[in-house]
């Protein structure tokens, strides 16, 4: 098994890098929003997103990734 899950390498592939770090700046604006809140489940779900999102993003920087793209 290895370190990024079948979803965080299909999002690497499937957006480009500027899509990403857009992405990745909206999930964190809406992490603080449901963090002022206090909303645990959201939270939790604002969490799983954001991770997903981060981990795409180093998954573009593995030689895997580079090696599939050739």
């Amino acid at each position: 098994m290895g370190f990024f899950s079948r979803r965080q390498k299909r999002l690497a592939r499937k957006y480009t890098a500027g899509e990403l770090k857009s992405c990745y700046h909206y999930s964190e604006n809406e992490l603080r929003e449901v963090a002022e809140n206090g909303d645990k489940k959201a939270l939790k779900r604002a969490m799983k997103v954001h991770g997903n999102i981060e981990y795409a993003m180093l998954f573009r920087c593995t030689p895997e990734y580079s090696k599939r793209r050739k």
